[in-house]
């Protein structure tokens, strides 16, 4: 009897062993392919909205999330209606758009209050000084980095 229970602890402990062994790799695994995907993988978005403000003004709004969270934005302001900017607002410096995006720092830079033009027709935005910028309204899903 003796005999037999130092055999059944063998296998008890050799089971445990073998269970232990699994998980750890198990887990060792699921670590190292996690770990190259974690934080480094985000969804990208543009927004494109054209908005009336005051009586007859416009606001167009061009934004980019990664993730759902505003990453960039430029926003170009035509507060009377006559088609001319009057304001405009975005980053200070060249900021960071989502590849084929980058013309949006080129035609943020062309606009120069007072002078540069915005048109909405239906929609369709118009933005003209030195080259004309034409592009829709929208939500534009841009590929998945990571």
């Amino acid at each position: 009897m003796n005999r037999n229970f130092g055999m059944m602890k063998d296998r008890i402990w050799k089971g445990k062993l073998h269970a232990l062994v699994i998980v750890v790799l198990a887990s060792a695994t699921t670590l190292i392919l996690s770990s190259g995907c974690a934080g480094s993988s985000y969804t990208q978005t543009i927004k494109v909205t054209a908005e009336p403000i005051n009586v007859s003004g416009l606001v167009t709004r061009i934004e980019y999330y990664q993730d759902r969270e505003l990453v960039n934005s430029i926003h170009f302001i035509d507060g009377n209606g006559d088609g001319v900017i009057d304001g405009k607002s975005g980053p200070s410096e060249e900021s960071h758009w989502p590849r084929g995006w980058e013309w949006f720092d080129d035609m943020y830079r062309d606009v120069i209050v007072g002078h540069s033009t915005i048109v909405v027709v239906g929609e369709k935005i118009k933005i003209q000084n030195r080259t004309t910028y034409e592009f829709l309204t929208g939500k534009y899903e841009c590929e998945q980095v990571g």
